[in-house]
This record gives C-alpha cells, sequence and structure tokens, in this order.
C-alpha cells in the first residue's frame, strides 16, 4: 500500500469498527475474520475506534473498550479501558501517525468520561515487547511479567492513567 504520509494530506477522527478491519487483519493478524476481529468489541459495554486517514483510507488504527484487566484491578481501580488492535500500515510506521491516533483516542476517553461524570480511567493493553518503547513514549508502564500470546509473539501488560481536568479534557 502506497499511500502520501504528509500530515496535510491526515485526518485523525473518529472511525466505525469496519474501517479498521483489513489493515489490522494485515498487520496484527491476517488469519482472523471480520466476525472474530469484531466479537472483542461488539461483547463491550462501549467502545469507539480512532483512525488516521490518508487518500480516503485508514493507515493508522487504534480501538478502546470498557474492559477490566483482570489480574490488575487493584492496582488500576474500578474504571478501566483496554487499548486494542492498534494498528499501523508499514508504509506509515515511525513518521508519528500511530502516537497522533493513540493521543486522540485518549484524549476522546477523556472526553467521555467528563461527559459522565467521572474523573479518570486507566487505559491499559496486551502490548507487544516490540512496540514497548513506543507505549513508554507515551506514558504508558509496563506492570507484571513478560507473557507470550499464540501466534502473536511475547507482550507485556501496559498501563496509562487518563485523568479528565477541569475542563472536561486530559
Amino acid at each position: 500500500m502506497t499511500l502520501p504520509d504528509t500530515s496535510a494530506d491526515t485526518s485523525i477522527q473518529l472511525v466505525g469498527l469496519d474501517e479498521t478491519f483489513e489493515l489490522r487483519r494485515a498487520v496484527l493478524r491476517p488469519w482472523m475474520t471480520p466476525a472474530e476481529a469484531a466479537a472483542p468489541y461488539i461483547a463491550a459495554d462501549d467502545h469507539f475506534h480512532v483512525g488516521a486517514l490518508q487518500g480516503g483510507k485508514v493507515v493508522s488504527t487504534a480501538g478502546f473498550m470498557a474492559e477490566a484487566q483482570p489480574d490488575y484491578t487493584e492496582v488500576f481501580g474500578p474504571a478501566q479501558w483496554r487499548l486494542r488492535g492498534m494498528a499501523s500500515d508499514p508504509s506509515v510506521q515511525g513518521k508519528g501517525l500511530g502516537g497522533r491516533v493513540l493521543e486522540f483516542g485518549v484524549e476522546e476517553l477523556a472526553r467521555r468520561l467528563a461527559a459522565r461524570g467521572e474523573d479518570g480511567a486507566v487505559v491499559w493493553c496486551n502490548g507487544r515487547t516490540v512496540a514497548q518503547t513506543f507505549y513508554e513514549r507515551h506514558g504508558f508502564q509496563a506492570i507484571g511479567a513478560l507473557f507470550e500470546t499464540p501466534r502473536t509473539g511475547t507482550h507485556y501488560v501496559f498501563w496509562r492513567k487518563v485523568e479528565v481536568g477541569p475542563s472536561g479534557g486530559i
């Protein structure tokens, strides 16, 4: 996939789950069907998806869903959201789009929390170790032991607090 990579040609916005599937399948899990990929989100009480679009195509994406991490509830508290299915097309990796998508999603989460009268939450993910530097650069920290997920490699649980400021943002 060859797409323009300039910021002027890119918009970051909320997108539908179905708009993210092809990219996530190509980058993360090529064996999954659309129904298998959608199932965790559909089962969640609440979810949203962010995409970086270039030429009308999603080139970077992240999904956010209300889901508790069962092993760290005492550390994370009751308000938890999971970052899931974060992917960037190889042609745009290393150009900052993934970070922009992630931060847009965190800001959207803060807006949603504020609208509900909540003061914050934890965002967590099962992040691949190859992306550890990325997560740490965006305020996440690893917790617990390294673990392996079949077909997707070694991971840590990464987490970050999202606090709602007085104006409703982070």
